[in-house]
């Protein structure tokens, strides 16, 4: 069956319950789960990530947070996926391209949103859906799969990335204009892991949002669309709930990104 995954980025310890309350609300009451990708150890940088507020420079635990975590732990239409460790800022390149110890911040940020949630945490999403070959054997290590922009763009030395890189290779000659390109519709298995990808929601990519939800409906595949609570308005959400009508029509049922990789392969 095709699914329709409704996907939030950058929930951390300085989010607000009132912005989940008053974007999402809605959502939860036509029974529509929303992932939430969630930074475990936030790191003050971007002033989006913290309601311009001017917290000390130090790693936040999102489990800190009780009334937010508790909030996530006790509504089942949430699901906490994994958002990098820290999301750290500045001009040193994306949290997964740097190398470093990846595979033990990957294990300490997936144990601190277990914690905090107390549900298990299957999922990964690379801070700005960038992520290197380390990054992706650290997700391995930790026992997740990954939800990324609209294509893997990483080749490993492994039989399994032969055929879906055949397959994402053709997607990409069918559109070659990348600013039209919807996102590789199914589910990919890359051996010690699966992916899948999403395409972001804008307040003026209403129409590309819709040709892309079509596009998947034909294909007989699902659709991700990103979201970030942190800059979101009312006119995003508008064309939120344009798609989810279209999604009903075309016949999409709507889960949580777990519920993909549970799925046989494509």
């Amino acid at each position: 069956m095709m699914k329709f995954i409704v996907r939030d980025d950058d929930l951390n310890y300085f989010s607000q319950l009132e912005d989940i309350e008053r974007w999402y609300r809605p959502i939860f009451e036509m029974d529509i789960p929303v992932a939430f990708s969630t930074i475990p150890f936030v790191v003050p940088g971007s002033p989006y990530l913290y309601h311009g507020q001017q917290p000390e420079m130090k790693p936040y635990p999102f489990g800190k947070n009780g009334e937010l975590s508790e909030y996530v732990r006790h509504n089942p239409l949430i699901e906490v996926t994994q958002h990098g460790y820290s999301h750290e800022p500045g001009g040193i390149g994306f949290e997964y391209r740097r190398g470093g110890d990846m595979v033990e911040q990957t294990r300490l940020g997936k144990q601190e949103l277990e914690q905090a949630v107390g549900k298990p945490v299957t999922v990964f999403v690379p801070p700005h859906d960038a992520i290197d070959n380390r990054g992706i054997l650290a997700v391995e290590a930790a026992g997740m799969n990954i939800v990324r922009g609209t294509g893997s763009k990483n080749i490993m030395l492994r039989p399994a990335y032969i055929a879906p890189w055949m397959r994402m290779a053709l997607h990409r000659v069918r559109f070659p204009n990348k600013a039209i390109m919807p996102a590789y519709p199914f589910v990919v298995d890359f051996g010690n892991h699966k992916e899948a990808y999403a395409v972001r929601l804008n307040d003026d990519n209403l129409e590309f949002l819709l040709r892309a939800l079509r596009y998947t409906a034909k294909c007989g595949g699902n659709f991700i669309v990103t979201n970030h609570i942190f800059t979101n308005n009312e006119g995003r959400m508008k064309n939120l709930n344009t798609l989810i009508e279209e999604a009903r029509s075309l016949g999409f049922s709507f889960a949580k990104p777990s519920e993909l990789f549970s799925d046989e392969k494509d």
